[in-house]
């Protein structure tokens, strides 16, 4: 049974983060680190020594201009960290996926569920970075303030060349109740910001009983709790008969890639960075959707944070033809390189 224990209330910025630069450690690294590791333990549905349960989350999504869309529902039946069910239900796509260790089983000749649908399930069942991708990091923290909220914050920040701070929630940021583990507001590399309202208790983790995802300070989709309770999940529950396993995305290189080019804005060339005299590559790891829409960029290397933003900025609008494999389009991974010179 969940139990309300608090709540965050407005509207979600992303300016929030990105307003302020961190220029040094708030706390000994290994500190932090161990406050994210409480974090991902506290906060995660789908660890080891978690009960099966089912879930049905209530999805709003929002069209580009943060005006009301489709409604629809998920439901997750999770057995365990290996075996999982997620029905779709939403007046223009409706399928079911069931998750086997790392393979996923989808309704015939059914894409992949929208987005934001996915991105809300996945804040339900593991919020937080992995642990490998904590304990990579150089975590900086910096306290801000959400309406009256005051939070402390924890950017898994990673070397970048260049003498400017790097400013919060450039890397995968995330924000806690002051002094706490309560994961209250998330980043990922200047992408989507995530708040989680009105919390809860359940099997001795937190959950948010709502989650509301923006980007660029647009609403893009809120994700409400209809029911969570413990259940036995029979095998026959996650039988794969007449789901054919989906592909895996195809690794294609950058300049193959380019050819499949529709839209790409031209990154602006950060005046601070010209000032000071800095030009040089951002390397991005990209996942590109099978409709040639950009799902998840990663920054592999950059000269300097400036020029990450503008980078993340521009390629975050790009769009491509999809990519044929046997004659159906697949998910692609590439890696892009965005040149900056003062040739420009």
């Amino acid at each position: 049974m969940l139990n309300p224990r608090c709540a965050i209330r407005g509207a979600v910025a992303a300016a929030v983060l990105l307003s302020a630069s961190v220029s040094a450690r708030a706390d000994d690294a290994a500190v932090l680190k161990g406050r994210l590791h409480a974090a991902e333990k506290d906060s995660s549905l789908n660890d080891a020594d978690v009960k099966p349960f089912y879930l049905k989350l209530l999805v709003q999504l929002f069209d580009a201009k943060g005006k009301p869309g489709e409604q629809g529902t998920v439901e997750v039946y999770w057995k365990d960290a290996e075996r999982q069910k997620r029905v779709y239900s939403f007046p223009s796509y409706s399928a079911t996926e069931v998750h086997t260790g790392n393979k996923i089983f989808r309704t015939a000749n059914s894409n992949p569920p929208p987005q934001m649908a996915a991105l809300l399930v996945a804040q339900e069942l593991h919020p937080m970075a992995r642990l490998d991708e904590i304990d990579a990091s150089q975590p900086q923290m910096q306290k801000v303030t959400l309406g009256k909220v005051p939070l402390e914050c924890i950017m898994l920040s990673r070397s970048i060349g260049g003498k400017a701070p790097i400013p919060m929630g450039l890397f995968p940021t995330y924000c806690f109740d002051v002094g706490s583990s309560l994961l209250r507001l998330s980043s990922n590399f200047g992408g989507e910001v995530v708040l989680r309202n009105t919390m809860g208790a359940f099997q001795h983790r937190r959950v948010a009983m709502e989650v509301v995802i923006s980007e660029k300070q647009i609403e893009a989709a809120e994700g409400k709790i209809d029911k969570l309770e413990q259940r036995d999940i029979a095998d026959v529950d996650l039988a794969t008969d007449g789901l054919p396993p989906t592909v895996d995305p195809v690794r294609v290189s950058s300049g193959v890639i380019a050819g499949f080019a529709l839209h790409q804005a031209a990154p602006l060339y950060p005046p601070m960075a010209k000032a000071r005299h800095i030009q040089g590559t951002v390397v991005l790891h990209a996942r590109i959707g099978k409709d040639g829409h950009m799902e998840d960029l990663q920054v592999v290397s950059s000269p300097d944070a400036d020029l990450t933003i503008a980078a993340i900025d521009a390629v975050r609008q790009w769009t491509y033809r999809p990519y044929l494999l046997a004659g159906d389009p697949v998910e692609v991974e590439t890696t892009i390189n965005v040149n900056f010179s003062f040739g420009n």
